[in-house]
């Protein structure tokens, strides 16, 4: 078929980038489209979401110790015992910032509260938003060692 040019070649007419425009015009989704992907977490109502979410909360203790268990998995490839730790860690020690907003210039911008502060307005926005409390006042028991498992 080389040489000889068939009825499905070429490009396009009106195909490419716009002629005597930087970077081709528009990048990405055109003004005015519509999103329309059917993510389930931005369809259903957050009190669905929060009944998901008790339920779940009753799995939590053995999915931690299936984690720790691959984790601790000498026979499980590096990469799949460093995931699962990274995960472990994610969860006790919270997730690390994607980024820093360091958008304070001087010393008196910053407001500096205290602890109890903090908590009280992260409770106050937390009730707002419609969580239930069996789920905010969740206190988790330290896991011990049993001697006799060994």
């Amino acid at each position: 078929m080389s040489g000889k040019k068939g009825k499905h070649g070429g490009a396009r007419a009106g195909a490419g980038h716009p002629k005597g425009v930087p970077g081709g015009g528009h990048a990405g989704r055109q003004p005015g489209a519509v999103d329309k992907q059917l993510n389930p977490a931005r369809i259903l109502p957050m009190s669905v979401k929060w009944d998901f979410a008790e339920q779940a909360l009753g799995y939590a203790e053995r999915m931690l110790n299936i984690l720790v268990s691959v984790a601790e998995d000498v026979a499980q490839p590096g990469g799949v015992r460093v995931m699962a730790a990274d995960k472990v860690i994610d969860r006790a020690m919270g997730r690390a910032p994607q980024h820093i907003d360091i958008s304070a210039k001087r010393h008196t911008d910053i407001v500096y509260r205290s602890a109890e502060e903090l908590r009280a307005e992260i409770r106050r926005a937390i009730e707002e938003e419609g969580v239930p409390r069996a789920l905010m006042d969740l206190t988790v028991e330290p896991v011990v060692d049993d001697e006799d498992d060994e």
